[in-house]
């Protein structure tokens, strides 16, 4: 009898390929709070420990600058928090009594009745703009609501600094591990992935936070020489915004104007609509191309595609976090390309070519430097 070319061995293998996929998937959907967490402490790292790499370099041993690095993150979060938390919350609550009352004075402006008159507004918003609290308490409560898990978070917040602090420390150890692993032919093409990625993801979220500060700080300015009432919780909400790319900004300037229309009536709703504008032009032609001008630039096609996946998938938190994914992916798939074009042997695109030849020696990522520096 002919011999069976499936032999027993291509069965097992078979069955115990399906049976680990379909086990990825479940700890993938049952996981996903375990994995948020992961990469968010992920990002961190990588943001923080360029602060790291700067001290080490001025001779501080690493786990004294880790140490340094912790404790002024954690001294500003706590003085940030006793300085602003409590007249932010006051001011919050304030404005949740005051619901009805800008709900009503909102309703009686020139310019609410006129867009009322035109497109039917008040039909178009339905039961959002009726009742005693109106659209402003519709769009309050699941805020109200969020507020109620602040323990959740302090635990997700404690959870994410130990898993910093572990990576920091335990982190470029391992990538060394996994990086001896590698066939030499493929290490330093893998070396310089993840140099790319290393610094790509690092300036992104260094530079989003200064981003978000500043928009803050110049929100909560110019809305109290205005004086639009609860400018500390807008001006933070404003700020807030710049972490969500493409649509954080819009929304939280939408917010900041209908405030402003009723508490103050339509010149102060068109002068904070106008500082809106003219900010988010600062910010997207002079403040973000200044500070990523050293970052990977994205298509804004894929980037709004990741920032809807991962929106799906994890709410805020991953709106937060697709970008620096996405700009990761693009730097694997464009060395996956230069690597097929390699074996294929075609010619290298104009930008790439020109990229290869302006690299010159540079200074070797963090885990490729002895462990004393």
């Amino acid at each position: 009898m002919p011999r069976s070319q499936v032999t027993v061995k291509t069965v097992l293998t078979v069955c115990a390929t399906v049976v680990g996929v379909l086990a990825a998937i479940y700890l993938f959907i049952h996981g996903i709070v375990t994995l948020t967490l992961t990469v968010t402490a992920l990002l961190l790292a990588v943001a923080l420990n360029h602060a790291v790499a700067r001290l080490q370099k001025a001779g501080l041993r690493r786990p004294l600058a880790i140490g340094l690095v912790m404790t002024v993150l954690l001294g500003l979060i706590v003085g940030t928090s006793f300085l602003i938390v409590p007249p932010a919350v006051t001011q919050v609550r304030d404005m949740a009594e005051r619901l009805p009352e800008l709900n009503e004075r909102m309703h009686q402006t020139r310019l609410f009745q006129w867009l009322d008159a035109r497109v039917g507004l008040e039909q178009r918003l339905g039961a959002l703009g009726k009742g005693s609290a109106g659209l402003f308490q519709q769009a309050v409560d699941p805020a109200l609501r969020v507020v109620g898990g602040v323990l959740a978070g302090v635990g997700a917040f404690v959870t994410v600094l130990f898993l910093v602090v572990f990576m920091l420390i335990y982190g470029g150890r391992v990538v060394r591990g996994i990086l001896a692993e590698c066939l030499p032919a493929h290490r330093e093409r893998y070396e310089r992935v993840l140099g790319k990625v290393y610094t790509s993801v690092g300036g992104y979220l260094s530079g989003l936070a200064i981003i978000a500060v500043v928009n803050a700080i110049c929100t909560t300015i110019v809305l109290a020489i205005l004086g639009v009432p609860y400018f500390l919780p807008l001006g933070i909400l404003s700020g807030l915004g710049s972490l969500i790319p493409l649509l954080g900004a819009t929304l939280s300037g939408l917010v900041l104007a209908f405030v402003a229309l009723a508490s103050g009536g339509v010149w102060d709703f068109l002068a904070v609509g106008v500082y809106v504008m003219l900010y988010q032009q600062f910010e997207n032609h002079v403040l973000a191309p200044v500070i990523y001008k050293r970052t990977v630039e994205l298509n804004p096609l894929v980037t709004l595609l990741g920032i809807i996946l991962f929106a799906e998938l994890a709410g805020v938190l991953g709106t937060f976090l697709a970008v620096p994914i996405v700009g990761a992916s693009q730097i694997v798939i464009r060395e996956l390309l230069l690597l097929r074009r390699e074996r294929l042997n075609l010619p290298l695109q104009g930008d790439v070519r020109e990229q290869l030849q302006k690299q010159g020696p540079r200074r070797p990522p963090f885990w490729r430097r002895p462990r004393h520096a």
